[in-house]
């Protein structure tokens, strides 16, 4: 899987940003690290044509390539410094147009709203835990998220990952075959403690 990582960062260099050649190799990248690993994936539910941001569970970098499969190209992850600056993905990070977060910045929020308003029509996807979960469960969310759907008025959207340990395990470094079911919640609606109440549903659809 590192290996067909490190290709992706190579050909996309060579690529022109966001052509066609480029947007073709995205797509058969995505799936031959999905295969290198024996993994399927599986979409059960509608993600909507005009939803604005996904916000999704965070068990391992696999997370990523598994929501490309589904969603496709148009998508922009968000994620921390540290992280996705580290070669070979920032390669990929920085030509994609993926979003980071320096989180010791103090205007990093304000960076953060101006870069996903700037992501209009696009799949914008966020992990609100704000770090990978391997206890079965969701962790609490942090506050990114939220601000994000009320300031910007987004229109977003649950999806809740399943399974994705069974098939690759990140921390033991092992893969075992099998299909990765990705659900899509229906589009959230705001009111009065949406995000809490969006928290639970998530938790008791991976349950």
């Amino acid at each position: 899987m590192y290996v067909v990582i490190a290709a992706q960062s190579v050909g996309l260099s060579l690529c022109k940003r966001h052509g066609s050649t480029f947007n073709k190799l995205r797509r058969v990248f995505t799936g031959l690290i999905i295969r290198s690993v024996g993994a399927k994936v599986n979409l059960i539910g509608t993600i909507d044509a005009d939803t604005d941001i996904l916000i999704v569970n965070h068990q391992s970098m696999f997370d990523i390539f598994s929501l490309e499969q589904v969603v496709g190209n148009d998508t922009r992850f968000i994620g921390r410094t540290g992280i996705m600056d580290k070669w070979p993905v920032s390669r990929i990070v920085d030509k994609v147009g993926h979003i980071t977060v320096d989180q010791k910045d103090s205007r990093a929020i304000i960076k953060l709203l101006k870069d996903v308003k700037v992501c209009k029509g696009k799949k914008v996807i966020i992990f609100p835990e704000g770090t990978r979960s391997q206890s079965g469960k969701i962790e609490p969310f942090e506050a990114g998220a939220k601000l994000l759907v009320e300031k910007l008025k987004l229109k977003a959207q649950p999806v809740v990952i399943k399974n994705i340990l069974d098939v690759y395990n990140e921390s033991d470094k092992t893969a075992t075959s099998g299909t990765i079911e990705i659900e899509a919640l229906p589009a959230i609606t705001i009111a009065e403690n949406w995000y809490e109440l969006t928290h639970q549903q998530m938790n008791d659809v991976l349950k």
